[in-house]
């Protein structure tokens, strides 16, 4: 096995601290399992096209399946995950999704129509809320305050890498064999993972690289009813408006990313096997580099400004909804084929880049004790409102403007969602900073 962690879970001030050879480890091994989770959420965006020719469905209902029937149900278990995640061994809860949520996926190369896709689709939403709160938590304490937004950036190239093979082997698969064995082939890496990660990863001192609560305040009792844990939560600033500015974000960013390969199709004539490598470059390795450089930079500016400050990165943050919003616009609004591709590139590159700076405010802002609950909060919304309301409200602009153009106009609107994320993060940087810097009170003189 890797390391030495133990696997008691101890208070949160604990001395105890992993070797940083074991952290980079379980980093590497968590990302893996994460980059499962990417490729069996993004799978259904490549394959909505040639599923939807042979079931005879609409967009609307098309929507649903990528949105509602995921979102919904993802959204229904991320509060009791994030609960649990609070409390309980955290490794064991991500093995036991990751399986079910492989699962899931392979059944949906089962299905007889839209009904039998709902159900595997609802079951690895379900699963999948235990995979960031889990994460979040466990990294938190493998990498402290002043390496956590690099660790995030560098465990959320699991969303672009997830993306980049489940639309290039995907769509390869999808030209050869059809759709249903995408979704088969897409449940494999995950039942591959789960012993490894059983073996390889310990459950680490909680809160054991803590040196003190975030400036809000007050310890906060485990026995504490649900009400109250939320309460102190979106009490602490800045955090409402984080949780609120990924929701916005995801809404756009998912809805575009799952509709893209559409819109390439309809729009301008493409393959599904060459949409897929299009958008797999955009928003798998050009995201990854994003989000990857963000945490980076994010990180190095703090260190060279004396150590990590929320409100700092909170602004840093902020920059990347509005580039992504833009860009994004350019995607759909450009008629030359040459332009489409450059704005989707950019946009790709920026698409993921927030979550490495604003994941680690809200790590740091929540503290020990509540940070699954708090990433729960945000993956309840991002995925009940983003995921769920983001498809959906694509395809069903997409159906009432109708012909081939339908779909930019879905897209072109949800890029609103991702700006408006962007206020929500200076609103953060805003309130975090009073916090921090409480104004100075003038004194009269003789």
């Amino acid at each position: 096995m890797l390391g030495d962690v133990p696997l008691k879970t101890a208070e949160p001030n604990a001395q105890t601290k992993p070797t940083p050879a074991y952290s980079w480890a379980v980093l590497g091994v968590l990302t893996a399992v994460q980059t499962s989770h990417g490729i069996d959420r993004a799978i259904i965006g490549l394959v909505l096209e040639p599923l939807g020719r042979d079931f005879e469905l609409s967009d609307g209902q098309l929507g649903v399946l990528a949105g509602f029937a995921y979102g919904i149900f993802f959204a229904l278990a991320a509060i009791p995950f994030g609960v649990a995640v609070d409390r309980f061994n955290r490794r064991n809860i991500m093995a036991a999704a990751l399986t079910v949520w492989s699962a899931a996926t392979a059944f949906c190369g089962l299905a007889s129509g839209f009904w039998s896709l709902f159900v595997g689709r609802s079951m690895v939403g379900i699963a999948e809320a235990a995979g960031s709160p889990t994460g979040i938590s466990i990294l938190s304490d493998y990498f402290d305050k002043d390496r956590r937004a690099t660790a995030i950036g560098i465990w959320y190239l699991s969303s672009g890498i997830g993306l980049a093979i489940a639309f290039i082997v995907g769509g390869a698969i999808v030209q050869t064999y059809g759709w249903r064995w995408a979704f088969m082939a897409a449940g494999i890496p995950g039942l591959v993972l789960m012993p490894v990660l059983l073996l390889a990863v310990r459950e680490p001192v909680r809160g054991g690289l803590d040196e003190k609560l975030p400036a809000s305040g007050q310890p906060i009792a485990a026995e504490a009813g649900l009400r109250a844990r939320i309460g102190e939560l979106l009490s602490r600033p800045g955090l409402a408006h984080c949780i609120l500015a990924i929701v916005l974000i995801a809404t756009g960013i998912y809805g575009m990313s799952t509709w893209l390969t559409t819109f390439l199709i309809r729009v301008h004539g493409f393959e599904i096997s060459d949409a897929g490598m299009l958008i797999a470059i955009a928003y798998g390795v050009l995201g990854s580099v994003g989000g990857l450089a963000a945490g980076w930079a994010v990180d190095m500016l703090n260190r060279r400004k004396g150590g990590f400050r929320p409100d700092r990165t909170a602004l840093f943050g902020a920059i990347i909804p509005f580039a992504s919003a833009l860009t994004g616009l350019g995607t759909v609004y450009f008629q030359d084929v040459t332009l489409v591709i450059v704005s989707m590139l950019t946009c790709g590159f920026f698409s993921a880049s927030y979550n490495g700076p604003i994941y680690s405010v809200i790590a740091h802002q929540a503290g020990p004790k509540l940070r699954g609950l708090a990433v729960s909060l945000v993956q309840l919304g991002a995925n009940l409102i983003g995921v769920g309301a983001g498809a959906y409200l694509i395809g069903a602009i997409s159906e009432a403007v109708g012909g081939t153009r339908g779909v930019a106009w879905g897209i072109g609107f949800a890029m609103i969602f991702v700006a408006w994320g962007g206020i929500h993060l200076l609103l953060a940087t805003r309130s975090i900073k009073r916090s921090l810097d409480p104004p100075v009170v003038a004194t009269s003189t003789g």
